[in-house]
């Protein structure tokens, strides 16, 4: 069975602000298979879930701050459970948790949002974590972001591998993504040059190749694309992203 490719719906955050319901029908009309959120657009969920079926996307995820899970996740969950919605992402880590003893501070953000995955594990949902390129900083030759997981229950904590970022981080992204076998179903397709700038993606040198045949084994469900910097218009370069993905995919 083929892996879906999703967008993060940040990738088109200025149209989005303006038109967040056309935003979603460009998507569709892509040919993307889902969305991954970032926002609702100031919709209810009654009315986004009944515009997603129209539309015939499906919810990959959900980018959700850490405070807003710290601090409102039950009102998180049931907007998501009323989409459709099963991966609530925290999508970076709250830099006011990380002090001096940085190492210590990740031991104590993963068993944080393990107790925050439990939370959310107990309504049916999946919490996981979405990494930047800072979270490969090493202490005693260990990264921080594998700190961070080896101090979250794998039932509680799942892996979003931003693969792009990781790359960027200097690290090849398919033996990273292997490291964590059984415990990633989402990852982001991103694409940067090397030792340069972010692109679109399969304009890069990601190995998009050595991904596509690693995300199989690895038990990934979505392909996510997210694209933040452009060499075009924002709308142009997803769909750029999702052609080259494509035809990866197909060969």
């Amino acid at each position: 069975m083929s892996i879906p490719i999703g967008l993060q719906l940040y990738s088109l955050r200025e149209a989005a602000a303006k038109d967040f319901v056309g935003v979603l029908r460009t998507v569709a009309d892509m040919g993307y298979a889902g969305v991954e959120f970032a926002g609702y657009g100031g919709l209810a969920a009654p009315q986004l879930k009944a515009l997603l079926g129209d539309l015939g996307l499906e919810v990959a995820g959900s980018h959700v701050g850490f405070e807003q899970l710290d601090k409102d996740l039950d009102q998180v969950l049931d907007f998501n459970l009323a989409i459709g919605n099963h991966y609530i992402v925290c999508p970076a880590p709250p830099r006011e948790l990380f002090g001096d003893s940085e190492a210590d501070d990740w031991k104590a953000f993963g068993q944080k949002m393990s107790e925050i995955g439990a939370k959310v594990k107990e309504r049916g949902l999946q919490l996981a974590y979405h990494n930047h390129a800072w979270e490969f900083k090493t202490f005693d030759g260990q990264y921080a972001l594998d700190i961070f997981y080896a101090n979250a229950d794998p039932a509680n904590i799942v892996a979003q591998i931003d693969l792009g970022w990781t790359f960027h981080a200097g690290v090849d992204p398919v033996t990273y993504l292997k490291k964590y076998k059984g415990r990633c179903p989402l990852v982001h397709v991103k694409d940067f040059k090397q030792d340069g700038p972010q692109t679109e993606v399969g304009t890069g040198d990601i190995d998009l190749a050595g991904i596509v045949a690693a995300a199989p084994e690895v038990g990934v469900k979505w392909y996510i694309i997210e694209t933040e910097e452009y060499n075009m218009a924002p709308v142009d370069s997803v769909r750029v992203g999702l052609e080259n993905l494509k035809a990866v995919l197909q060969k």
